[in-house]
């Protein structure tokens, strides 16, 4: 037998209300006791929540960018009484296969071998497993039918999958999408010290490292000639002073990035889930990579396109401070098209930025450096903005990497082309 449990939000009376940033499970799940069913942040801090019990998430109450408060539920879950007799593996076999993760015909095959396990004689040709197992499956390249489940039923969890992984590392000589490693005992050579890293960089190192597992990085570097966007700049700068506004070029580079986006649609597309085919935007939303004490965020402006560089400006204020502040909602980083991460302010030439995933481009850029260039009659001194193109080679192929970055410094030399 089996019954029904909600699970509501807990130790939350300091807070009025939080946001939910991320929902780490799936209807159908199996959870276990203590594992981390919601993400929550406040306006000091970000944490998981977990689930007091084990069960298969029926249900889930609620989404990510809604605000909860102590005492909300947030799933139901469906518990097994601990009355329930166990069940033998010849009943575990047909219940796997009366809910179809298993082919028909496999029933006459067991028939033939009722006393072998199921795990050594069956090509599953559909695993037991919950979706968002699957995805994580898919997502390390795992083949499910290789994985034995641990749980009731021949069901697969996650941490099966990741045994899976580490016995194939072992097996293959460290050789995989993740490569293990044991440090060496550091203390051995002089003194140390572990400063545990936050929430938000704990989140963005494994953004990153999915990232770079997934998707193939090639980078594209060029400079841009913007002497002339320079001196409009400045002049600019000027007229809206007085409304509090810094006009920095990164408005003028997110309106010719959209207008290379325009002429070279596969960059402002994500591929999809098989890698069959492209996903075009239809929408241009550029994001903005932004340091904080906290670490790096995202936020993402809208409607680029629409907007002009006034409104740019003032929409790159807005974002950065509410970074800063901590108040971006998980809404303001969502639905990025492609992303630009400066290190103007800080100094180098050209670095290799990484993707944004599911975005197939981000684009990098540096200090700007005066040059000496010759035109037709003498020297003449430019000012040079490096860039750094990355972008998946499963989407973009190198000559229209070449193609975007010609186009973009092309764009970017010529002040008009921004303005119409």
């Amino acid at each position: 037998m089996s019954e029904e449990k909600i699970i509501v939000a807990t130790n939350l009376e300091d807070f009025d209300e939080v946001d939910v940033i991320e929902v780490l499970v799936t209807p159908g799940d199996l959870v276990e006791a203590n594992q981390s069913i919601v993400t929550l942040e406040s306006d000091k801090a970000m944490m998981e929540f977990p689930t007091s019990d084990t069960g298969i998430v029926k249900s889930i109450n609620v989404s990510v960018g809604d605000k909860i408060r102590q005492g909300d539920a947030l799933l139901v879950l469906e518990i097994e009484n601990n009355q329930t007799a166990a069940i033998t593996e010849e009943e575990a076999l047909q219940e796997v296969i009366a809910s179809k993760q298993v082919p028909k015909e496999y029933d006459e095959i067991h028939s033939e071998a009722k006393h072998v396990s199921l795990e050594k004689n069956i090509n599953i040709d559909s695993a037991y497993a919950s979706p968002a197992v699957r995805k994580y499956a898919s997502e390390l390249g795992v083949d499910l039918e290789q994985v034995a489940g641990s749980a009731e039923s021949g069901r697969i969890l996650k941490k099966d999958i990741q045994s899976h992984v580490q016995q194939r590392v072992s097996k293959n000589g460290g050789e995989h999408i993740y490569r293990q490693y044991t440090l060496p005992d550091f203390s051995e050579f002089g003194e140390t010290e572990e400063i545990p890293l936050n929430k938000l960089r704990q989140l963005s190192a494994k953004h990153l490292h999915h990232s770079w597992d997934v998707a193939p990085h090639v980078t594209q570097f060029d400079d841009a000639d913007i002497t002339e966007l320079e001196l409009a700049r400045k002049q600019l700068t000027e007229s809206v002073k007085s409304e509090g506004v810094k006009l920095t070029l990164l408005p003028f580079i997110m309106k010719a990035m959209v207008k290379c986006l325009q002429e070279y649609p596969d960059f402002n597309s994500s591929i999809n889930n098989d890698i069959s085919g492209l996903i075009h935007k239809k929408y241009y939303h550029i994001g903005i990579a932004v340091d904080t004490p906290r670490g790096l965020v995202v936020p993402v402006i809208r409607d680029v396109d629409q907007k002009k560089i006034r409104e740019l400006a003032k929409a790159l204020i807005d974002v950065s401070s509410r970074a800063r502040d901590n108040k971006l909602t998980p809404k303001d980083m969502q639905g990025g098209c492609m992303t630009i991460t400066s290190l103007g302010g800080i100094g180098g030439k050209h670095f290799t930025p990484i993707i944004n995933f599911p975005e197939v481009a981000i684009l990098g850029v540096s200090r700007s450096y005066k040059h000496l260039v010759r035109n037709e009659q003498e020297i003449v001194e430019r000012l040079m903005l490096p860039m750094s193109l990355t972008y998946d080679h499963r989407a973009i192929d190198g000559v229209a990497g070449v193609k975007f970055t010609t186009s973009l410094k092309n764009r970017l030399s010529d002040i008009w082309t921004l303005m119409i």
